[in-house]
């Protein structure tokens, strides 16, 4: 078959109802110019507004003032049954900022919040306020007020519990001597050096009328008591060193404070030299020799002799059964 003869070819019809349909623009991208920051244009992104919206004045934001810290709530009473259980107590309030105790104190029931409740809710003398005589005649709460005065709270601490009354006046007297708090207490103050403790707590020193004797204060306790020290340089009447007089005295009882350290029996007095630069008016000194007597040791040694030193400052040189009268101290 020839080709030639064919028609012209039908003409195609294309069933697509698109067609006709417009194809959108695509929306113009500017092109960013270096250092800006270009944001994605999401679809759900609303168009930004030309109109630059009016300004509103605000304000001035008030410059912030330091105050003192609020001090925390104190507590003012145990749970309940708590108290029963502690009976008498014995408590301690502690300053904050030393972490050391200020005051201790007995109590029963809420007694330990007491102080530091009325020292908060009343004020002190410093801030100008007349206080009640009940509340002003204590000084502990202006020191509770000092303590809480950087914000933080007085700590309460129970040092002992399930005590007799009798019992915590003694664990308040033994701390506020351990810790020197001059807190006065029921028990007075009896802290002192063991060795004047027991000083004033020996044996009084009674002299037989017939042991006549001169006591030589050699020094407070815990002196050396050497002989070939403590010997020499006594102040010594003339009159008493004649050993052939009946009022002279037969031993020499070295004193370390006012208890007897060692006794000797006299065998005699000599003139001591006058010390270097001492002139034609020094006065005049004598030591004494002798041997130490085991007997009267026995009996005197350990003793206190403060019943014949009298009040006040004692003398160095003390005699006993010596003169007409049955003590008699040296000027």
């Amino acid at each position: 078959m020839d080709i030639t003869d064919r028609g012209p070819a039908a003409p195609v019809v294309v069933d697509d109802t698109w067609s006709t349909t417009a194809t959108p623009e695509a929306p113009s991208v500017p092109i960013p110019v270096p250092g800006d920051v270009v944001k994605p244009t999401m679809p759900w992104t609303e168009p930004e507004s030309t109109t630059q919206p009016a300004r509103v004045p605000t304000a001035p934001v008030p410059e912030l003032v330091p105050t003192a810290v609020d001090v925390a709530p104190v507590q003012v009473s145990f749970p309940p049954g708590v108290a029963a259980k502690l009976a008498v107590y014995v408590y301690l309030l502690i300053d904050p900022r030393t972490g050391r105790p200020f005051y201790v104190g007995k109590g029963r029931g809420d007694r330990c919040f007491r102080h530091v409740e009325a020292a908060r809710t009343t004020r002190g003398p410093s801030d100008g306020a007349t206080l009640p005589s009940k509340v002003a005649k204590f000084p502990i709460l202006d020191r509770i007020r000092e303590a809480e005065s950087d914000g933080r709270p007085v700590r309460i601490e129970i040092l002992r519990h399930g005590l007799t009354a009798a019992e915590a006046d003694l664990v308040v007297g033994a701390v506020d001597d351990a810790l020197a708090l001059g807190i006065p207490t029921g028990t007075g103050r009896q802290r002192s050096p063991a060795v004047e403790l027991g000083a004033s707590l020996a044996k009084r020193a009674k002299f037989k009328r017939g042991h006549q004797v001169v006591l030589l204060r050699v020094g407070a306790h815990g002196s050396d008591v050497d002989y070939a020290t403590a010997r020499h340089g006594w102040r010594i009447d003339r009159r008493w060193v004649d050993t052939t007089s009946v009022r002279a005295p037969r031993w020499a009882v070295l004193v370390a404070g006012d208890l007897v350290d060692s006794v000797y029996r006299i065998d005699g007095w000599e003139a001591s030299p006058a010390p270097d630069g001492a002139g034609a008016r020094a006065v005049e000194r004598y030591s004494f020799s002798g041997s130490r007597d085991a007997d009267l040791e026995a009996r005197y040694v350990g003793r206190s002799v403060s019943a014949y030193l009298g009040g006040g400052t004692p003398s160095q040189v003390t005699y006993v059964w010596c003169g007409p009268h049955w003590v008699n101290a040296a000027q």
